[in-house]
């Protein structure tokens, strides 16, 4: 997994409806995800759904020019192709531990970018506090696994059920998995301008 250098970067943020999961970490616990990502450079088991989405976007142009020139050829690969997805989304569901009816649903509202996000949570956290957090961002299943601290906690309304709004900045996210997360938000802005003209 990479970490942010020297140079803060700017993303583009947006709000989007996710499925999240995350879990403070101790100090300790924190530390040896790092080392473990330092040991281990190449994408970990957590991308390959990343990696598979890369891939259709990939073969996308192909499989279109396979149509034009053989139908069935076309249709055919394009089955292979949805029951891949299909075996990809029973692995996010592994990874991530959590279905409703068998189907992985958003249950947070977030504000979210390239570089972290904000969200509001049952209860306060620290600034500093360590996360391990688990995103999946829809239509597409893209699931990202990566660590944050939180940056700043605010009180914004007794009544509600998730009155505080947690700001997190990612410290450890893989490289594939931040570009899937830029790629996102650009997309949703796109198709949220379209909507807007219409």
């Amino acid at each position: 997994m990479s970490q942010h250098n020297g140079e803060r970067r700017e993303f583009f943020r947006i709000d989007d409806d996710i499925y999240l999961d995350y879990r403070p970490l101790t100090e300790e616990d924190y530390r040896e995800r790092l080392a473990i990502a330092l040991q281990e450079p190449q994408p970990e088991a957590d991308n390959v759904g990343l990696q598979l989405q890369a891939l259709t976007a990939q073969a996308g142009t192909v499989l279109a020019q396979i149509r034009k020139r053989d139908s069935e050829i076309g249709q055919y690969l394009a089955l292979i192709d949805r029951k891949i997805e299909l075996l990809g989304r029973a692995l996010i569901g592994s990874q991530i531990g959590a279905q409703i009816d068998g189907v992985l649903n958003p249950n947070a509202h977030v504000n979210l970018s390239g570089g972290g996000l904000a969200f509001h949570a049952p209860t306060g956290l620290q600034p500093d506090v360590k996360l391990e957090l688990k995103l999946l961002l829809f239509p597409a299943h893209i699931f990202i696994h990566c660590i944050g601290r939180v940056v700043y906690c605010r009180h914004d309304g007794p009544d509600s059920a998730k009155p505080y709004r947690l700001g997190v900045e990612f410290t450890r996210i893989s490289e594939i998995a931040r570009d899937a997360l830029v790629r996102h938000t650009l997309e949703l802005q796109s198709a949220q301008l379209r909507r807007s003209k219409t």
